[in-house]
């Protein structure tokens, strides 16, 4: 006991305030500013350390007593922020909060932020194309709610789902942090390996206290007024998320005053593997290149890019949204000549969704009131731009000029320099700034005068004004010139051959000059903040021009995407038909060059609904199928498209089962995979939805696997609430068989060019079945070594004929015998 008292009493001060801090902060990396570093200590620091690949070493603590520690230089803080978020560790920010020149004990320090990936609002630390969502999920009586909340932008949502499929919702949202109840920490657990997951450990424990949290925040005493409704998993979700980013991000949390709860129920759903597999945001290896979003990103805002990417991840049943984007890009097609400025137009405009939010908490700088300022000044540029066109205008010119009037007298955006590291504040904003920045560089100038003012009036020649930190200012007499002086001079020093003075006059110039530096920054603090809390009062203005010039940008993105391509306009409509001419994949067509790839149709109506695809493996079956659905995507997100004509029923469901994106980390074999997500498309889906199956059945024996494939294609076609289009890619030819008893189903084969026993695929699909996969065309392309050949083309013959007695399976002396095989 006694040894522990003197312990604690030898600590040192530094280390017994970092203790007391990190008793509150258990859970968080605690970066612990101690000059011009970031310091890290004990397991901290072995964390800091490997994570950062920097010097773990040790500081004497006090008592004889080393502990671990590492540290970053105060300036490199957000470059390695990244690396800390990325993995997965909650950092809380001690900064010193008081002066240490000042200071006469230990410096005082506080926590000022808390940062895990859910809660960035640091726009190096976010990516200026996606949300940043923190979702948080609780699930009762099979009920699943989500809350998913982007404190960067203000985004907040909240969706209903199930067990079937959350996983789906998750995918889409592709949040940066999960956190759930230790209520259903077993449910969840094995759900989202492949996300950070968190366990809520905060006071929300009940709905009672989930409640109490919500009307707290809102500032409500009912919840309708939110219109939100009385299910605990709903109100459990909605209480943990405030709670975690109120306890985390203070400042942000208080700004979040609106809940949009979604309906699906007029979207086109794509589910997990159909997004994997169409390589809608994510390529088959993971990054962001040759992506259908990269493809279609022209966008020149990141709230186009944001908003771009979830009509792709989220397209439309709703005609009349299809139409009314649609009418949108005719008018630019229209008016194309009017629009070459449009897109200088829009590189002005800075990311207005996130930058007010950070000017609203004041986490901003001052180069953001200019970025602000430059951008909204664009807005009546865009409205000349679109003048009696179809896109209207929601934000108020009225207000917007307003501002902006007021930002040009605040703000001299004139003189802005890279160098600059202050606001500047507008000459004639402020006549106290005015004052002191005149002290402070005009200060020769006032000296001089006072200096002239005082020879005149004593008679003393060569009296001059002199400066020492010491003393400060002072009047400066020879021994000479002793009977000049008035008496209002105060004696200050005594030299050898002369006197200093001051007088009340200089004593006050020079504290105004001494001071001006720290009065003038603390003003500008003052006037900053006056900024920033008159530009709020615009908030709702300045985010109707962001939701104006994202969807101008997205649509701007449709028009050079489809102009400088050639696409047209698809015909969307409410009944089964699907006609699609002289399709193209515009992602590989881009990646192949000009004129390689080979465009195809597809057509089904109200009688035909299944085709069944066979052809040779490496002649595009795969990307005939994955063509059509990206086709379908486009003209529901109101695109044009890469064909001569489209006229497309409208979609609920696109399902796909390629086996790309099959994970065998899982543990599960591929055959199981495929047969639940083959379970999933024939559970989920409705007659309006379209399948790309490729190869259902190949994971098991031959006849386990035509028998499954065979019964698919009997349940979809049988069905009358299913019978939904279909694109059925196999190597199963018994198939083609099903179109003889099943008029709605009809074959497709890829075209093949043999010619003295060599094969040209032609990439091109027509009626009818092929009778052969040209397997071993494939292996000779692929440089199997021609013994191995050979002996694979008697084997085929025997196989191929049921007469012949299985005596082929005896060994072949491949040296003896590849000369008479050959014949």
């Amino acid at each position: 006991m006694s040894t522990k008292k003197n312990s604690e009493e030898k600590m040192s001060p530094g280390r017994r305030q970092y203790l007391d801090i990190k008793n509150n902060y258990q859970d968080c990396l605690l970066l612990f500013r101690m000059g011009d570093f970031y310091e890290t200590f004990d397991e901290d620091a072995k964390k800091l350390s490997s994570i950062l690949n920097i010097a773990l070493t040790a500081r004497d603590v006090g008592a004889e007593h080393k502990v671990p520690l590492a540290g970053i230089p105060y300036h490199s803080l957000e470059n390695n922020l990244m690396k800390l978020i990325d993995s997965g560790l909650k950092i809380a920010i001690a900064e010193q909060t008081s002066d240490p020149k000042e200071s006469k004990g230990i410096v005082d320090r506080a926590v000022t932020r808390v940062i895990t990936p859910g809660t960035v609002t640091d726009p190096d630390l976010l990516d200026s194309n996606d949300d940043n969502f923190l979702v948080s999920i609780y699930e009762d009586k099979d009920v699943i709610h989500i809350a998913a909340l982007d404190i960067s932008t203000g985004k907040f949502e909240t969706y209903s789902s199930d067990r079937q499929n959350i996983f789906n919702e998750i995918e889409r949202l592709n949040p940066r942090e999960i956190i759930y109840s230790k209520d259903n920490s077993e449910i969840f657990n094995e759900y989202f390996d492949s996300f950070l997951t968190r366990e809520y450990e905060g006071p929300v424990k009940n709905t009672a206290l989930a409640k109490s949290t919500i009307y707290s925040h809102f500032e409500i005493e009912d919840l309708s007024q939110i219109g939100i409704d009385n299910k605990k998993s709903l109100i459990m979700s909605l209480g943990m998320i405030l709670d975690f980013v109120g306890s985390n991000q203070k400042t942000f949390a208080k700004n979040i005053q609106k809940i949009n709860n979604i309906d699906r129920s007029n979207d086109l759903i794509l589910d997990y593997v159909t997004l994997r597999d169409l390589e809608i945001t994510k390529s088959i290896s993971g990054n962001d290149d040759n992506t259908l979003f990269s493809f279609m990103n022209e966008t020149s805002t990141p709230m186009g890019a944001r908003l771009l990417r979830n009509w792709l991840i989220t397209p439309t049943q709703n005609i009349k949204t299809i139409n009314d984007r649609h009418t949108k890009l005719d008018w630019m097609i229209d008016n194309k000549v009017n629009l070459y400025d449009l897109k200088d137009v829009l590189k002005k405009i800075s990311d207005l969704e996130r930058l007010i939010n950070r000017i609203e908490n004041k986490s901003c700088n001052y180069r953001d009131l200019i970025s602000l300022f430059q951008s909204i000044s664009q807005l009546e540029v865009l409205k000349k731009l679109f003048l009696e066109s179809p896109f209207k205008f929601n934000a108020s010119s009225k207000n917007i000029k307003k501002l902006i009037n007021f930002l040009s007298k605040a703000i001299d955006t004139e003189i802005l320099t890279d160098n600059q590291s202050k606001l500047p504040v507008r000459k004639g904003f402020n006549k106290d700034l005015d004052e002191l920045i005149y002290l402070k560089y005009e200060s020769n100038s006032s000296l001089l005068n006072l200096e002239t003012e005082e020879k005149s009036k004593t008679g003393i020649n060569n009296l001059k004004i002199s400066f020492n930190r010491v003393f400060g200012y002072y009047f400066e007499v020879t021994k000479s010139n002793l009977q000049l002086v008035p008496e209002y001079f105060i004696r200050r020093q005594t030299l050898a051959n002369s006197e200093r003075y001051y007088t009340e006059e200089l004593k006050v110039l020079e504290e105004k000059i001494l001071n001006a530096d720290e009065r003038i920054s603390i003003l500008e603090d003052l006037i900053f903040n006056q900024i920033c809390d008159e530009i709020s009062k615009f908030k709702a203005d300045i985010l109707l021009m962001s939701n104006d010039v994202s969807i101008i940008d997205s649509i701007y993105s449709f028009y050079l995407i489809s102009n400088n391509n050639k696409w047209i306009k698809p015909i969307l409509s409410n009944d089964k038909k699907f006609e699609i001419k002289d399709a193209m994949h515009p992602v590989i067509d881009k990646t192949l060059g000009f004129g390689k790839f080979v465009p195809n149709d597809l057509i089904f109506d109200e009688n035909k609904n299944t085709a069944i695809i066979t052809g040779p493996n490496m002649s595009g079956k795969s990307t005939y199928l994955r063509t059509m659905a990206i086709i379908v995507i486009l003209s529901q997100i109101g695109s044009y498209v890469p064909a001569s004509k489209c006229e497309i029923g409208v979609v609920d469901r696109i399902f796909t089962r390629t086996g790309l994106t099959d994970d065998i980390h899982t543990g599960k074999s591929t055959f199981l995979i495929e047969m639940e997500e083959t379970s999933r498309i024939l559970s989920q889906s409705t007659n309006k939805s379209f399948a790309v199956l490729d190869e259902i059945g190949r994971g098991t024996s031959t006849y386990d696997g035509l028998s499954i494939a065979w019964s698919i294609l009997e349940y979809i076609n049988t069905k009358e609430d299913k019978k939904f289009r279909t694109l059925f890619a196999t190597h199963f030819h018994e198939l083609t068989k099903l179109p003889e008893t099943h008029s709605n189903i009809k074959n497709l084969q890829v075209a093949v060019h043999e010619e003295n026993n060599s094969i040209n695929f032609l990439h091109r699909i027509v009626e009818g079945s092929s009778e052969r996969s040209y397997g071993i065309n494939v292996a000779e392309i692929a440089g199997i070594p021609m013994e191995v050949l050979l002996r694979a083309k008697v084997l085929l013959g025997e196989f191929e004929n049921p007469k012949t007695e299985n005596n082929f399976f005896q060994p072949l002396l491949f040296e003896e015998n590849v000369s008479e095989v050959a014949k």
